[in-house]
């Protein structure tokens, strides 16, 4: 299992290490540049808006769906019509309560036009998304690799030609954007429809409203966390652009938080969508889970600290390098930026142990957890916003990835009977205070930023390779066919 998880573990990380950062750093940076932080600022807003209330386009149907579905394959013939019917109407009531909520705030005209557009956005976005979880059920994660960068590339083909053309780029304007993603997002759920055609004999001849509502009662405690969850995750660029109606505020903290995304989605969204489905079947098998555990940890957590530690080093440089080009004050945004890169670690411990304790049917820890973090997140952004601006939001962003890794940990242990193993977490100590002491020799050193990065991500990998977190004998091991 460890092999299978680590071989497509790879192959995922490759396909997204080579599309996401050119989508994020080539596009995503460039529309900004184009538009302003203005303009950028109330795009961000109005899409994590759209974003918080996607709960119900899904209704944890997505995660009910992967894990049934990854138990008893068999249960997709019948699961399948069923779940497209209820996403139909339930599109439908996100579309009409997303855009009440939109007016009854105070958005009007072009604001709620773009929203309008963006909450299409996220329909086929959450179409993909639970065609995608059929994919990765039936443990076809190769080609679930390769749908999972599918909408970037289209976006990247339309919005080149949008941004770059000399008759179009001078004209370029941020629901343009908008309109590429919708297309991207609409080609790329077409094709995973025919691919789960493919891959399973569905029987479309019988669907039943009444099972339907049965499928949307057993997923409500998924749909219930996963709302919560986007309110603690989303609710910050919202909050600036209402405190702080400038709409600068929001900007700022948009592009520092491009660098949290792609790290994220570039590994731990990753690793979740393939452990989940693992974990899921190994738990039905009571195989046991602490050595996937560990070694997803391995991989992930040495990685987050580097990148957190890189951050406090290198704030002002990297947000320079990105926004070359824009008025603004690099140092303000630096920080900004390394107190973001401080809640990486949180997300990534959240992507193992909170997966697991999903895939285990804990949803009732979750919730009560989700909870306390959504009235922590909301209760810091509104106190600290309006002093701190997207300092403050960072800071919100830090402490309550801090209290959810905490509680993952100990809530997993608690219902898995995981033990602590208090020398691996020495390890992680000794390998954070390698990774700082090789960040202080490149300062010292005075290096340019690509070449003291390099040398970074070498001391990283020595660190790794010295605290047993990589094993090059191993990882040949895993990849062997024998």
């Amino acid at each position: 299992m460890r092999r299978f998880f680590v071989q497509n573990i790879f192959f995922l990380i490759l396909v997204n290490l080579i599309v996401k950062p050119l989508w994020i750093f080539g596009i995503d940076r460039n529309v900004q540049i184009a538009v302003g932080h203005e303009a950028y600022g109330q795009y961000v807003a109005l899409l994590n808006f759209s974003i918080i209330f996607q709960v119900l386009l899904d209704f944890g149907l997505q995660s009910y769906n992967n894990r049934t579905v990854a138990q008893s394959p068999q249960a997709m013939k019948g699961l399948f019509p069923n779940v497209i019917i209820a996403k139909s109407l339930l599109s439908a009531g996100y579309l009409l309560l997303v855009m009440l909520l939109g007016f009854l705030l105070g958005y009007g005209g072009y604001a709620l036009l773009l929203l309008f557009a963006l909450c299409f956005v996220q329909i086929f976005t959450s179409l993909l998304l639970y065609l995608r979880s059929n994919i990765s059920a039936l443990h076809h994660f190769r080609t679930d690799s390769l749908l999972s960068v599918a909408d970037r590339l289209f976006m990247i083909a339309i919005c080149s030609l949008l941004l770059f053309h000399p008759s179009l780029a001078p004209h370029f304007r941020i629901e343009w954007f908008v309109y590429a993603q919708i297309a991207a997002y609409l080609f790329s759920a077409l094709i995973a429809f025919f691919i789960c055609t493919r891959f399973a004999s569905l029987d479309w001849r019988h669907y039943d409203l009444r099972k339907v509502w049965a499928i949307c009662r057993q997923s409500f405690p998924y749909a219930l966390l996963i709302f919560l969850m986007a309110i603690y995750i989303r609710s910050d660029v919202f909050l600036l652009e209402r405190l702080l109606p400038n709409g600068r505020e929001a900007g700022i903290y948009a592009s520092a938080y491009r660098f949290l995304d792609v790290a994220n989605n570039v590994t731990g969204v990753l690793f979740a969508g393939i452990l989940l489905p693992l974990f899921g079947r190994m738990l039905a098998k009571k195989e046991p889970v602490g050595p996937l555990v560990r070694l997803s940890a391995n991989l992930l957590v040495p990685l987050a600290l580097t990148a957190m530690i890189t951050a406090f080093f290198f704030g002002e440089d990297i947000m320079r390098m990105q926004l070359k080009g824009m008025a603004a004050d690099y140092g303000y945004e630096g920080n900004v930026f390394s107190l973001l890169m401080a809640a990486f670690p949180g997300y990534c411990i959240g992507y193992v142990y909170m997966t697991l304790i999903t895939a285990n049917g804990n949803l009732d820890a979750l919730i009560r957890m989700a909870l306390v973090a959504v009235v922590l997140n909301v209760g810091l952004n509104l106190a600290l916003v309006p002093a701190y601006g997207a300092w403050g939001a960072a800071l919100t962003c830090c402490i309550t990835q801090t209290y959810l890794s905490v509680y993952n940990i100990l809530l997993a242990r608690k219902k898995l009977q995981l033990h602590t193993d208090w020398p691996w977490v020495a390890r992680y100590l000794l390998f954070a205070g390698l990774v700082l002491l090789v960040c202080l020799l490149v300062r010292h050193l005075e290096l340019p930023l690509w070449p003291g990065l390099a040398v970074i991500s070498a001391g990283a990998v020595s660190a790794m390779l010295l605290c047993g977190f990589l094993s090059f004998r191993k990882i040949g091991e895993l990849f062997r066919n024998k």
